[in-house]
């Protein structure tokens, strides 16, 4: 009897320890996958709809004149499309995604940051950027006027026209969503 006990208890223990181990690896891949699904590369999180920014008929000329065509309105444009709104704050901090953007050949930067994946471009020299983007006003304004907007840029990172360069770490910019923008671009 004392044998048929220990036998049964031995059974239930055996049991129970694999219960449990599979519960435990259920919210391991839980918690791993929403942290991805949810922060690293957030693929639910709705577009914001943004006007077109208006261009005159000669901005082109008015580009190469060396005038000052492109504006914040257009880089906040392009940054959307590009998959800026999927960038998140991570939590328990204040470190909102920052974007530096460079406007090469007229020497003019602006900044943006996303606010509850909402992109907002601001003339200015940015804090502590997360990534720093450079570019002429002609290709922003060819960026603008292609039909694909993501393909153009990718295009423009792999033949120099755009320089995209890191100046935040692996883990602040994974846990900002800058992998869904990376995938984007590259």
């Amino acid at each position: 009897m004392a044998k048929k006990k220990e036998f049964i208890q031995e059974k239930l223990h055996w049991i129970w320890g694999h219960i449990m181990g599979i519960i435990s690896l259920i919210l391991v891949v839980a918690v791993f996958g929403g942290a991805y699904f949810f922060i690293i590369a957030p693929n639910m999180v709705s577009k914001p709809f943004m006007e077109f920014p208006f261009f005159s008929a000669d901005a082109l000329a008015k580009i190469k004149a060396g005038n000052e065509v492109i504006n914040a309105s257009h880089i906040n444009y392009v940054i959307n499309e590009l998959g800026a709104y999927k960038l998140n704050k991570p939590i328990f901090t204040k470190n909102y995604p920052i974007m530096e953007f460079v406007l090469t050949d007229i020497g003019k930067m602006y900044y943006s940051y996303v606010d509850k994946h909402m992109p907002v471009t601001e003339k200015g020299n940015p804090k502590n950027p997360d990534i720093s983007i450079r570019a002429s006003q002609e290709t922003v304004y060819n960026t603008l006027k292609s039909d694909d907007v993501k393909d153009f840029v990718k295009k423009s990172v792999e033949d120099g026209t755009i320089k995209f360069n890191l100046t935040a770490d692996m883990t602040t910019l994974a846990r900002k969503g800058y992998l869904s923008l990376y995938n984007t671009i590259t």
